[in-house]
């Protein structure tokens, strides 16, 4: 038996669809989750921050994470079923700007960025003491939880999104220009992966090629 809601459901789906190997990393899927309610709420919507549960790696929706590891099947299924059918009722372009993040960010640095918010912090020492089901409420996401999501939102417009595409290497995402991919050589991913090695570089990692083919790191 599936305990998720119709909400959560839908907007799995929606990931799913998209961005299935994020859908398929629990972390990234809750994350993408937790961030879409967070913008809703900053946008001036209702938000759904029900069975919301302070985990060590950030908030967690408990019935996701109980229907998505013990029921997976079902729940591919739901999800999937779900989005087919209440497709319209999700923004996509809040979706899309969501799972920008979770597709740029390794799943510890999704964890610290959630970390920061009081929404979690307020339950911080009950959480790393090891207290269970440690409940989050929607009351503790305060001005500065805004501030930061309101940040999040102008770094990732829309056109942002659409034109970009993403190289996964190690631990490191590299944004490209969707126009610019094709002119990757193996001699920038040989680059790229010494760059990841020997440089502390901060996801997402914004890279333009110029005329003569050089890699230009911002």
């Amino acid at each position: 038996m599936i305990y998720s809601h119709e909400r959560k459901l839908c907007l799995s789906g929606w990931l799913k669809k998209h961005h299935e190997a994020e859908y398929n990393t629990p972390l990234k899927l809750q994350k993408f989750l937790f961030l879409y309610e967070a913008f809703s709420k900053v946008s001036g919507e209702t938000p759904d921050f029900s069975h919301l549960r302070g985990y060590k790696n950030g908030p967690v929706f408990s019935n996701v994470w109980g229907d998505y590891n013990k029921e997976r099947i079902e729940f591919n299924l739901a999800a999937s079923q779900t989005y087919e059918r209440g497709k319209n009722n999700i923004n996509s372009v809040r979706a899309k700007k969501c799972a920008f993040i979770v597709c740029t960010m390794t799943e510890k640095e999704l964890s610290d960025l959630t970390h920061q918010m009081n929404l979690w912090k307020s339950k911080e020492k009950r959480i790393m003491n090891g207290e269970y089901q440690v409940d989050l409420y929607e009351s503790d996401f305060n001005s500065d939880d805004e501030k930061m999501i309101r940040l999040l939102d102008s770094m990732y417009p829309e056109t942002l999104i659409d034109n970009s595409a993403i190289v996964n290497l190690d631990k490191n995402y590299f944004v490209f220009q969707k126009n610019e991919i094709s002119k990757l050589t193996e001699e920038h991913f040989d680059i790229l992966l010494a760059l990841t090695e020997q440089e502390d570089l901060h996801n997402p990692v914004y890279v333009d090629i110029d005329d003569e083919g050089r890699l230009l790191i911002d």
